[in-house]
């Protein structure tokens, strides 16, 4: 009856007729509202973005978000709206406000200082060492080859790609769980990567737009999975049940710096199951990291002869043994190693997607731009790293834009350009937000480097050459929120 009684007063086509004429109208609507009358609407952006936020969901599916936001801000230039609340500033001068310790935002997604490093370093160091037995195809308890390349001196290929993820793993698990993973020496805790590398393609997706979480979308994306996650969390309980119920005096790793830790105002310390959240979170956010700054070193070097040759002569030089080179003045002195690695990060950022920020009530100014409450902003780090404005021969690896010039045309950059370059150097975020274990990271990625130099001579193996080349020689790269990646192949040879 209802139905007939609206057909009698509108007197127009029948009910579903009306309902499809609404929606219609009520699309038209919004796509006016979104494109002329929202508050973000005066900045120029793709017109599915505009509407909605499966532009980004499709892009992350695609593993491009990196490289499709480069090429929006080539095409709109400084900020680009990315989605019907979202906003990507390509301007370094957003990074304080967004990111820094006074920033007017708020995130939507004290234990390792110089102290605590000093006495974690010896297990880092510990499973650096069968790390790097392993890369000659040795096993750190002999001597003899476990199974000799058919290439007479050289080792068997390994894709740096899987055995840089297993060195820093080891390393993490010394540091975090009390107890090296050993997947530098066997397969048996691989399954891990594989797993980690979904969870971060999945937070990457659903955090595109919320929404599909509560769809329940990320357990489809885990079908399949179940197995393999309650056997990685078995073995992460067991592992750090057995490090906490060890001497609490022998061990200057993680745990022993947070279970030492106190809230300032309440002197509690962290219970068991805070434990283990924070040591699982240190676990999942330093792997990515540093191992896509010790695999994109290791690849820059590959297809830079004279570069590699350089630092490998530098290094050995600079250390007369291998157990030489541990954090300390000889190494910081090497300004050329970490030249190598921070050049290397400028071109494979870690996480080169923008870190998304939500604008806390008040605003945000950014120089002249004022963004209202609410506003979703984010600097692209990758865009940022590759913008001519800050670094000439952006997509160019070259270590030596990281070294002061000592007199006029020699090596390096003089200090106005070197200032103008850091100040877009983001490659772990910046401010309370910033990856924590960045220290750690960094000297787990140097040391992993000269000590595997310092031992090996390295060399692309025969047909890998192209695997992992990309634009103009850079490192190929997926964005799933942290890097996925591929290669490169390298064999290495006893010294």
């Amino acid at each position: 009856m209802l139905k007939e009684l609206i057909i009698a007063l509108l007197g127009i086509a029948p009910l579903g007729s009306l309902l499809i004429f609404l929606l219609f109208a009520a699309f038209a609507i919004y796509i006016v509202y979104q494109t002329q009358f929202h508050p973000l609407a005066a900045y120029p952006g793709p017109f599915l973005a505009k509407l909605t936020n499966l532009y980004s969901v499709v892009h992350a599916f695609r593993a491009d978000r990196h490289e499709d936001l480069y090429q929006l801000h080539q095409y709109y230039r400084r900020i680009v709206r990315i989605g019907p609340q979202r906003l990507s500033i390509l301007d370094a001068q957003a990074l304080a406000p967004i990111y820094g310790f006074q920033a007017m935002c708020k995130s939507l997604s004290g234990t390792t200082g110089s102290t605590a490093l000093r006495g974690i370093e010896p297990h880092i160091l510990s499973a650096i060492r069968d790390w790097c037995a392993a890369l000659g195809d040795q096993h750190p308890d002999q001597l003899s080859p476990v199974a000799p390349s058919k290439s007479v001196g050289w080792s068997r290929p390994k894709n740096m790609a899987h055995w840089c993820a297993y060195g820093i793993f080891d390393i993490l698990g010394e540091v975090c769980f009390g107890k090296t993973f050993n997947t530098s020496l066997r397969d048996a805790n691989h399954l891990f990567f594989p797993l980690m590398a979904l969870n971060v393609q999945i937070i990457n997706i659903c955090g595109q737009m919320p929404i599909l979480r509560r769809l329940g979308f990320d357990d489809y994306l885990r079908m399949g999975t179940a197995a393999d996650r309650e056997q990685q969390i078995a073995f992460s309980r067991k592992q750090l049940g057995a490090r906490l119920t060890g001497n609490p005096t022998q061990r200057r790793d993680i745990i022993y710096y947070l279970e030492q830790a106190r809230d300032p105002q309440t002197g509690e310390g962290y219970n068991r199951g805070e434990l283990i959240s924070e040591a699982t979170m240190l676990l999942g956010a330093g792997i990515d990291t540093a191992n896509t700054a010790l695999t994109a070193t290791f690849y820059f070097l590959a297809h830079h002869p004279a570069i590699l040759h350089r630092l490998t002569s530098a290094i050995r030089t600079a250390f007369p043994t291998l157990e030489d080179i541990v954090s300390g003045p000889r190494l910081t002195q090497l300004t050329y190693l970490y030249a190598c690695v921070e050049e290397s990060m400028r071109l494979c950022p870690p996480v080169p997607m923008d870190l998304p920020r939500e604008v806390l009530p008040g605003g945000l100014q950014v120089g002249s731009w004022h963004f209202p409450a609410g506003t979703i902003v984010g600097v692209p780090t990758y865009s940022l790293h590759h913008s001519e404005e800050y670094f000439d021969r952006p997509f160019v690896y070259d270590p030596s834009r990281w070294l002061l010039r000592a007199s006029e045309g020699g090596e390096g950059v003089d200090t106005a350009v070197l200032r103008r370059q850091r100040k877009a150097f983001i490659p772990f975020s910046l401010g309370p937000r910033a990856f924590i274990g960045r220290d750690m990271a960094m000297l787990e990625v140097e040391v992993s480097l000269a000590r595997a130099l310092w031992l090996y001579d390295m060399r692309l193996a025969p047909g890998t050459e192209m695997l992992g080349v990309g634009k103009e020689g850079e490192y190929k790269i997926k964005d799933h929120f942290v890097v996925g990646k591929e290669g490169p192949v390298l064999q290495f040879r006893a010294r």
